[in-house]
Formats: C-alpha cells, structure tokens, sequence
C-alpha cells in the first residue's frame, strides 16, 4: 500500500472514487462533473489529496482544504473528505490516510480540523482541539 498526493495523471482513476463517495452522501452520480472539480483543485492547488494506492488502484483518499483561522491566529486546514472502497475497508487504509495528512500538518505547522457539518449558514465555529483524537475518530468512520 503507498499513501501519496495526488497528481493530475490520478484522475482518470480519481474522479470515479471521488464520485462514489459523493453518491455515499446522498448524492447524484456526476463522473464529469467530480472530475472536473478535482482537476481544478489541482491546478489551482487549493487542495491537497493523499491516496491510497494498491497496485494500480486507487482505493481511498483524503481530501485537505487550507484556509486560516483569525480567532486562531494561524493556518489551519480542514479535512472532511476521508473515503476508502468499500471492499477494502476494515484495513486500517483509512487510519493510513489520516497519519498521512496528520504528518504533513505537523511537518508544516498547520493544525487540522475536521468540518463536522455546515449550518444553514454556512457557517461552523471551529475551536481548538486535539488533531491526533480528531483524525482518530474520522478515520474510525472509514476503517
């Protein structure tokens, strides 16, 4: 199993995972469109993407957006994209994932946050926490 960002040569395999784990949330299938939406968050690099590569295969990835928090004074980036096949879950892949992006945040002095939902808003409060408990807990949901 290797655990690596994403490039731009992925999304052939990408986008039909990425478009599984909207379908997951309720919603429609949009092959294009999900490709299409990762492709621009290459380019513009407004985004990180860590996979789970097996073999040839793209079996989950993590998804990290960075902004910054003005209460916090400091970057943060937010994860709420974690997502392993269904077949290849119950492998700790998930957990992987999570470590993956948790180190790049300690590497580079970000702390990470998980959006636990969008009020109607779209506006969530984003406090303080522990990032290694917070990405345990996500990456539970997934293994």
């Amino acid at each position: 199993m290797l655990i690596r960002i994403a490039i731009e040569d992925d999304l052939t395999l990408l986008a039909p995972l990425f478009d599984r784990y909207r379908q997951s949330l309720g919603q429609t299938s949009a092959l294009v469109d999900s490709g299409d939406f990762l492709q621009a968050r290459l380019h513009e690099n407004d985004s990180v993407i860590f996979i789970a590569q097996l073999d040839q295969a793209i079996v989950g990835f993590i998804q990290l957006y960075p902004s910054f928090s003005s209460r916090l004074l400091k970057p943060v980036w937010y994860f709420d994209d974690l997502y392993v096949e269904e077949a290849f879950r119950h492998q700790g892949i998930a957990t992987r994932l999570v470590e993956k992006a948790r180190e790049l945040a300690d590497e580079t002095n970000v702390m990470a946050v998980r959006r636990e939902h969008l009020g109607g808003d779209g506006f969530i409060f984003v406090d303080e926490c522990d990032t290694r408990a917070l990405f345990a807990e996500q990456a539970v949901n997934q293994n």
